[in-house]
């Protein structure tokens, strides 16, 4: 039985925080609604597409497994819609910016209304309350904030930011937020009442590297130190004769023998033998030389590499579904493996069943809302 099949959650999560965040509940088996409006859509259903038809790789990665429903919040039946659904979920998801939930009147007070057991996972850029609650945020903005940006790169060199393919403030409070949400759902139904999770991405950063910070209050000077790591007598990227990069680290008790395997050194430091080495060798044979000498060495894989050979070696973090190569799962249950269930859904995939399934709305109050214009049915179209 997967992890969460008895959980049922409202996501109005977009872009990667809160649309991952819905994603990876759905892999575990919860029942992931994805809550749209007619006149509001994640916007990565057309970042990254070429057409209007296509359905962009961010969109499919996080919006898998998922059900979904599209309604106009902003009308009064659309937030009565909406509250009904609340009244038989466990979770509602949301990385608004702040303040919108309470514009839409369905902020904490009034889900907690309708459910006395419900949960609220807010995820915001930096925070519920406090001077930077409403300011704009990215997540190279985020990164510089945190202090991740600042402990990045390499010496005397400047800040380094992960930039949006890699987006780590976003991809680390999707991790955090799902185990949050599953420890709160423990325990409401060990009896708590309704819980209101709050997650800042720039404070989970700065959690993740805390510890760098922390040595500065007994004195430590922290710098960036590129691919160094003290008190490692070598740790670094050594571009190989077939232009693939090894990532090398060398212990203080490694270095006679290896200085002996690379040769004669003619008075060449070991950072100038091994990378004149490296330079006339592929980078298979160096790895292979390296590790036969007790050296911790292994290549730098592309993102070409990773897909060639993700059948086999990344069985789970990368996966083959409707014919394409798709981003897996960052965790496996053997008894009863993750797995993509259903593609990411069009524009309003499942209103009308998700409203008679869950809300108890009849066909005829279905099709009012649908010529209203208060709900919206299946629709490929992002624009």
């Amino acid at each position: 039985m997967p992890l969460l099949t008895d959980c049922r959650v409202l996501d109005l999560g977009i872009i990667t925080a809160g649309a991952a965040t819905g994603a990876l509940l759905a892999d575990m088996g919860a029942d992931v609604i994805k809550v749209e409006s007619p006149t509001y859509r994640d916007p990565f259903r057309v970042l990254g597409s070429d057409t209007e038809d296509q359905v962009p790789p961010l969109f499919r990665a996080t919006n898998r497994n998922k059900r979904a429903i599209s309604i106009d919040l902003k009308r009064q039946d659309g937030k009565d819609i909406f509250l009904r659904l609340v009244r038989n979920c466990d979770v509602v998801i949301e990385n608004f910016r702040r303040g919108v939930l309470k514009d839409l009147g369905i902020a904490f007070d009034v889900l907690r209304s309708a459910n006395p057991h419900i949960i609220l996972a807010s995820i915001s850029s930096q925070g519920e309350t406090g001077p930077d609650a409403n300011q704009i945020s990215y997540g190279s903005t985020l990164e510089a904030l945190s202090g991740l940006a600042w402990a990045t790169g390499y010496e005397d060199g400047a800040p380094t930011i992960s930039g949006r393919d890699v987006n780590y403030p976003d991809q680390i409070v999707a991790m955090f937020a799902t185990g949050a949400i599953a420890s709160a759902l423990r325990a409401v139904r060990g009896g708590s009442n309704a819980i209101h999770l709050e997650l800042s991405q720039r404070d989970l950063a700065a959690f993740m590297i805390g510890d760098r910070f922390a040595a500065m209050s007994t004195g430590h000077t922290v710098r960036r130190l590129g691919n160094a790591e003290p008190p490692y007598a070598l740790q670094d990227c050594f571009l190989a004769a077939d232009g693939q990069w090894l990532a090398v680290t060398v212990e203080a008790g490694d270095v006679a023998r290896l200085m002996a395997a690379l040769g004669p050194d003619a008075g060449q430091p070991l950072r100038e033998k091994l990378k004149a080495k490296t330079a006339e060798s592929p980078a298979a044979a160096m790895v292979s030389f390296l590790r036969d000498q007790g050296i911790s060495a292994a290549p730098v894989e592309t993102g070409r590499g990773i897909l060639t050979g993700h059948g086999t070696s990344w069985s789970h973090a990368m996966l083959d579904f409707a014919g394409s190569t798709v981003k897996g799962f960052p965790l496996q249950v053997e008894e009863d493996p993750l797995s993509i269930r259903r593609p990411a859904p069009v524009i309003g995939q499942d209103t009308a069943q998700i409203l008679k399934q869950i809300g108890g709305y009849s066909a005829t109050e279905i099709d009012r809302f649908f010529a209203d214009g208060t709900i919206e049915g299946p629709r490929a179209n992002p624009l």
